[in-house]
């Protein structure tokens, strides 16, 4: 009879244990089918109370959506950066320099264009693109493809020989600020945005570091200008980047004090970039379903001439390249380019420099770590340095 109760019991508890899975595997089914990746997730996951509760167009909460350029990821939804595998030395410093900076940067591995199968290679691309370039695209559509592959509304990109302003922090919560009151933008930013997204979501591309900047020509009003301390002096800009800002309209004596964004036009070098995810779909469609017409900076030069692209450039740039002076200084000149130099090491890092950035973090990293523990000895137990008794 006991053992009869006990069946019986233990048949409705695992029937009970049964219906809860189910209706667990349900609820997780649903969401799947509901945050799958043609959904709008963004919007799904909006918490409904923060529209109804606070003033999203407040200068308070543009405030506090701004401070998150102080988190680990200065307000994107991960760093990442490029490099190649054998590149240790680069990925040190990267180390260094996310941990001194309270950063956390996540390493995507650089791709050799000769491991790239013939059938994986886009359509058009020209004959005289190099391995090198080739596999430098790859790499770059890897990271789109990471940020598709995530719930991340933005993704930065960075390259390995990086640099920037050692106040990075407050210069990226200044640009939320004029990002949030944008004055360039086509349309007014959803209620999602004004809640979540710092810098935005109505770009494709944000460049951060590039070594050209120019401008449309026919839209050269089309800017917006603000006094930030953390732009360079006139003396540690490039001509190139003086040459932009006078053509967004700067005056010389406001060369030096003001920064600018404008609508993307002409952009050279992948040093630093922001997606989003619209912006990674596009990418991969026009960059490598369609086609590839080059160097992949180049390339997206052309999508945004072409108006294919929609993004913005901030000038002075954010963050600028380290240089050397040596074979280091790059991964995708041939052995043997008379613009490499005859040295491996050129200067070396602690000599090393940058350019349309103040300061240097990679300069800030080396004060912070430069340590003489004997001298601190002298000055701090000065009894005990045997030198100073014996000059007596």
């Amino acid at each position: 009879m006991t053992a009869r109760i006990l069946s019986k019991a233990a048949a409705q508890f695992a029937l009970g244990a049964t219906g809860l899975l189910a209706l667990i595997l349900s609820m997780i089914i649903g969401l799947n089918i509901y945050y799958g990746p043609f959904m709008p997730i963004r919007s799904a996951l909006i918490p409904t109370f923060v529209a109804d509760s606070v003033d999203l167009k407040s200068a308070t909460h543009q405030a506090a959506l701004a401070t998150h350029a102080h988190n680990t990821s200065l307000g994107f939804g991960e760093i990442v950066y490029i490099s190649m595998p054998d590149r240790t030395d680069r990925q040190d410093a990267m180390n260094l320099l996310a941990y001194t900076f309270g950063l956390k940067l996540k390493f995507l591995p650089g791709v050799s264009g000769a491991d790239i199968s013939t059938k994986a290679i886009p359509d058009e691309v020209p004959k005289r693109l190099r391995l090198s370039e080739l596999g430098c695209w790859r790499a770059h559509a890897n990271a789109w493809r990471y940020l598709l592959d995530s719930n991340m509304d933005t993704l930065l990109v960075l390259e390995d020989d990086i640099d920037w302003n050692p106040n990075v922090k407050q210069t990226f919560e200044t640009l939320s600020l004029q990002m949030q009151n944008s004055t360039v933008r086509l349309n007014e930013p959803s209620d999602y945005e004004r809640a979540n997204a710092p810098y935005g979501l109505d770009w494709d591309i944000l460049y951060l570091g590039s070594c050209k900047h120019g401008g449309n020509p026919d839209f050269k009003n089309l800017v917006q200008v603000w006094d930030d301390p953390d732009v360079p002096d006139v003396n540690h800009l490039t001509k190139t980047t003086i040459e932009a800002l006078k053509s967004f309209g700067l005056a010389n004596v406001e060369i030096g004090k003001k920064r600018v964004l404008a609508p993307a036009y002409r952009t050279e070098c992948n040093t630093a970039y922001a997606i989003t995810r619209q912006g990674a779909q596009r990418l991969l469609f026009t960059m490598s379903y369609i086609g590839l017409h080059g160097a992949v900076d180049e390339d997206m030069t052309r999508l945004f001439r072409e108006g294919r692209l929609k993004g913005y450039t901030i000038t002075p740039p954010v963050f600028s390249q380290f240089r050397v002076g040596g074979a280091k200084d790059t991964d995708n000149k041939l052995p043997g380019d008379p613009r490499l130099g005859d040295s491996i090491n050129g200067k070396g890092n602690l000599r090393g420099w940058n350019y349309d950035i103040k300061g240097s973090a990679r300069q800030s990293m080396a004060d912070t770590l430069e340590v003489n523990v004997w001298d601190d000895y002298k000055r701090v137990r000065p009894e005990t340095f045997v030198g100073a008794k014996e000059s007596r």
